[in-house]
C-alpha cells in the first residue's frame, strides 16, 4: 500500500443553541503512520465556546476516497468534544486507497437536553442552580439514549470541578433495609436530589474561592479525586467567605453538627443542602432495585461497579488518594460510586434511635457520625452492599468523602 498524503477540508458544525455557534471544528492534519500501514492519525481543533455547557456532543469524521464514502471516525457521546487539539486513529484504512479524490471532512454533532427537573446542576463559582430533564428512551444519539445518554451528559470533568450535579429521587415508597437486615418499605412525600459523585478536591477549590477572586485552596490542588474529609473541614463553623479554616484535628466546632463544606455551598445559592440520610443514601444506593447489590445478585461483577480491593497506593500530599468519582459504571439512576471508593458521611448519629421517617435522623448523643458505602480498600465485594454502614471516628482520621443531597419543600413548607 503506497503512502497516503489525504487531503482535508474544515467543516464547521451547526448548534441549536446560540451560546454554541461560536464553536468551530477544523482538520489540522492527516498522516498515514510510519512504516506504512492501515492506520491513520487525524488532528482536528475545536474553537470557540465549549459546545458541551448546554449539550452533549460527538464528532465524526468521513472521508472520500475515489467516490466511496467512509467513517474515519464515530466518536462516542462527549468523548474528544472539547475545545482544544485532539488526534484520533482511523484504523482498518482499506488496501489501496489513493490519494485521489480524497477529502477529509469533520462534523460536531450536539443534541440539548431536554427541559425538566430530574437533574439540579449548581454553578459552585457563581451559585447559580439550574434544571434539566433526563433523556427518553426514544432519544437516541450516539448508540445511546435515556438514562445512558444522560450518565454520558453528565460524567465530564464539568461536573466534578467548576458545577455538582444532583439526580431527583421522586417521592415515593421504596425498600430498603437501613439497620435491620431485612427490607421494610418507607415512603416519602417530598423529592429530593442526591449528588451524582462523590465531593471533589476541586470541587471544593472552586466553592470556596473568596467572592474577590483570590485563590483560597489551602493546597493549590484542583483534582478530580475525591476529598477525603476529616471532620474538621467536613463539619465546622466558619465564615465561608473568610480565613481558609483550620485541618488539625476536631474542635468545640464540631459538636454543633454543621458541615462546613455545605455552608459554604449554601451560602452562595440561598439553598439548604446537607448530607443524606442512612435511609436517603440507602434508597439512593439501591435505585428501586432489592437485589443483593445495586448490579444485580452476582458479586463477580462488583469490580464493573466499585473501586475496592486495593491493598495499598501511594499517599500523595494532602490525602487525595481515592480514584476520580466516576470510573466505574452507576446504578440504574446514574449515580457513581454509591459503594467503594470511599465511606461517605450521612447525617446520622452512631448509636441513635430508629428514624421515624427517611429525612429526619434518629436522635443520639454519641459523637460520632454514621458512613456508607465503604472504601477502595474492602477485598470482601459482599460488603458492597447498599446497606454497609460504619461508625466514622468524632475527631480524627481521613477516610470519609461525602456526596451533597437537597430535600424540596412541599409547597406548604416553603
Amino acid at each position: 500500500m503506497k503512502a497516503i498524503h489525504f487531503g482535508f477540508a474544515a467543516v464547521l458544525a451547526l448548534f441549536a443553541t446560540a451560546a454554541d455557534a461560536a464553536t468551530t471544528i477544523t482538520i489540522d492534519n492527516v498522516r498515514q503512520r510510519w512504516p506504512w500501514n492501515n492506520n491513520v492519525d487525524i488532528t482536528y481543533t475545536i474553537a470557540g465556546d465549549d459546545p458541551t455547557v448546554d449539550n452533549v456532543c460527538r464528532v465524526v469524521i468521513s472521508t472520500i476516497v475515489d467516490g466511496v464514502t467512509y467513517t474515519a471516525y464515530n466518536g462516542a457521546v462527549n468523548v474528544n468534544v472539547l475545545p482544544g487539539t485532539h488526534t484520533v486513529t482511523w484504523t482498518g484504512v482499506p488496501a489501496g486507497v489513493k490519494q485521489s479524490d480524497c477529502k477529509m471532512t469533520a462534523r460536531l454533532y450536539t443534541l440539548a437536553p431536554p427541559a425538566g427537573n430530574d437533574y439540579m446542576i449548581v454553578d459552585l463559582v457563581t451559585g447559580a442552580v439550574s434544571y434539566e430533564g433526563l433523556f427518553a428512551n426514544s432519544d437516541s444519539f450516539g448508540g445511546l439514549s435515556g438514562q445512558n445518554l444522560s450518565n454520558a451528559r453528565y460524567n465530564v470533568d464539568r461536573y466534578k470541578s467548576t458545577h455538582m450535579a444532583l439526580r431527583k429521587i421522586p417521592a415515593g415508597t421504596y425498600q430498603a433495609k437501613e439497620r435491620t437486615g431485612a427490607f421494610a418499605a418507607w415512603t416519602t412525600d417530598k423529592d429530593y436530589y442526591i449528588g451524582i459523585f462523590c465531593w471533589t478536591t476541586a470541587q471544593y477549590g472552586y466553592v470556596i474561592k473568596r467572592t474577590d477572586g483570590t485563590d483560597a485552596t489551602p493546597w493549590g490542588d484542583y483534582s478530580l479525586k475525591s476529598r477525603r474529609w476529616r471532620p474538621s473541614n467536613f463539619r465546622g463553623n466558619t465564615d465561608p467567605l473568610g480565613a481558609v479554616p483550620s485541618y488539625a484535628s476536631a474542635d468545640a466546632a464540631i459538636a454543633s453538627g454543621r458541615w462546613m463544606a455545605l455552608e459554604l455551598i449554601n451560602a452562595k445559592t440561598g439553598m439548604n443542602f446537607d448530607a443524606p440520610t442512612l435511609l436517603m443514601h440507602e434508597i439512593a444506593c439501591r435505585a428501586g432495585t432489592t437485589t443483593t447489590y445495586f448490579w444485580g445478585n452476582d458479586k463477580n461483577q462488583a469490580s464493573q461497579y466499585a473501586v475496592y480491593g486495593i491493598s495499598s497506593r501511594t499517599r500523595p500530599t494532602n490525602t487525595q488518594y481515592p480514584d476520580p468519582p466516576g470510573t466505574k459504571k452507576p446504578n440504574n439512576w446514574g449515580l457513581y460510586d454509591m459503594v467503594g471508593n470511599d465511606w461517605q458521611w450521612c447525617r446520622n448519629y452512631y448509636q441513635e434511635g430508629d428514624p421515624v421517617d427517611v429525612f429526619t435522623p434518629g436522635t443520639g448523643s454519641n459523637a460520632n457520625w454514621y458512613v456508607r458505602g465503604q472504601n477502595l480498600y474492602v477485598t470482601d465485594p459482599t460488603q458492597l452492599n447498599c446497606d454497609a454502614l460504619s461508625a466514622a471516628p468524632a475527631a480524627s482520621g481521613d477516610g470519609y468523602s461525602f456526596r451533597a443531597a437537597y430535600i424540596v419543600p412541599n409547597a406548604t413548607e416553603e
